[in-house]
């Protein structure tokens, strides 16, 4: 045999899954509740955050959506969502604090993407998609329900640059080494190219002319 062996596919724990969406929603909470969304609507982003992506992920592998048929997801998401638009805003008042937070979510949102899309055995181009999808739809969706272009489709510091090349890795690491060092190293990963993107200013790549900054409202 030659090259590195593969890793085994292991099913995707419950408690990543349930852990993943939970930061998700504090995330989502928290950003809502800095544009200044009412209660209800700043529940409903972090729910949206939380949730969102994982759903999808679901319904695109042909599967009951897990937060709908096990009982805990969606409690355990609203209690995330409530703290996280208490108490964020005093945790985290600074801009890179916030786009690190961010990342951790992203991070393994992707993961449980990746993870869960390989327990199906589904192929390597659709595994990769589905840890975009969940990394990125949530948060996606919430943007468009607040009334704003979504983040990922604006030029701006790396993010869906971000989320893609974390579905790689973690792709990569699962499959060779293992899911824990999957979730380390990706998470890693997408902070640290996240919130470098954010310090040193680094655009999203546009096609060879583009100056979309001048049309970007």
């Amino acid at each position: 045999m030659t090259g590195f062996p593969l890793a085994a596919a292991h099913e995707l724990p419950t408690w990543a899954d349930v852990g993943a969406m939970v930061v998700a929603a504090v995330f989502g909470a928290h950003a809502a509740h800095e544009r200044r969304i009412p209660l209800f609507g700043t529940l409903a982003a972090g729910i949206v955050v939380g949730l969102g992506g994982g759903m999808t992920r679901d319904v695109l592998l042909n599967l009951e959506p897990a937060a709908i048929v096990i009982w805990y997801y969606i409690p355990a998401v609203l209690v995330a969502a409530i703290i996280g638009g208490w108490t964020a805003r005093r945790v985290i008042a600074s801009r890179l604090p916030f786009v690190a937070t961010q990342a951790i979510a992203v991070g393994l949102l992707i993961g449980i993407g990746v993870q869960k899309a390989l327990q199906y055995h589904v192929p390597v181009p659709s595994v990769l998609l589905l840890g975009v999808v969940t990394g990125s739809f949530g948060g996606a969706l919430a943007d468009v329900l607040a009334g704003t272009r979504a983040a990922i489709m604006r030029e701006g510091h790396w993010l869906l640059s971000v989320v893609v090349i974390g579905a790689v890795v973690f792709w990569l690491c699962t499959t060779y080494i293992g899911f824990i060092a999957a979730v380390v190293v990706t998470d890693v990963l997408v902070v640290a190219l996240r919130v470098l993107s954010v310090h040193f200013n680094w655009t999203s790549p546009v096609f060879p002319g583009d100056n979309l900054r001048a049309r970007d409202p």
